[in-house]
């Protein structure tokens, strides 16, 4: 899985950087397994030093044979943007392999076992 991280107004520190491999890019990539699948995260820091809600978390997965999926969350901190993108993400790939389960198991009857 290739991951590009970037940040946009903000700069990226090692602990930023860290906190998003550990806690966006590790749960999902238990899903996912595969080289082509390339995952880009965009932290942005909308305001700037204004104060606010203005920390978004952008992420855009795109896998071979699936269509590309993009996940925009912001909140009070960066930490809880990653969070709440993740959970989102890993929602959304569930989604997306379970429509391709259903779609390669139809026409079989329910009751075949291999």
């Amino acid at each position: 899985m290739k991951v590009l991280m970037r940040g946009v107004h903000l700069t990226l520190t090692d602990s930023l950087r860290d906190y998003a491999t550990q806690h966006l890019v590790d749960p999902i990539a238990k899903f996912i397994d595969d080289e082509a699948t390339e995952v880009d995260i965009a932290l942005v820091d909308i305001n700037g030093p204004k104060g606010g809600v203005d920390q978004e978390c952008r992420v855009t997965v795109r896998m071979p044979g699936f269509s590309a999926t993009h996940i925009t969350e912001t909140a009070e901190t960066m930490f809880q943007a990653i969070d709440a993108a993740r959970d989102r993400l890993e929602t959304a790939i569930k989604r997306m392999l379970e429509k391709r389960r259903d779609v390669s198991s139809q026409g079989l009857p329910q009751d075949v076992r291999f």
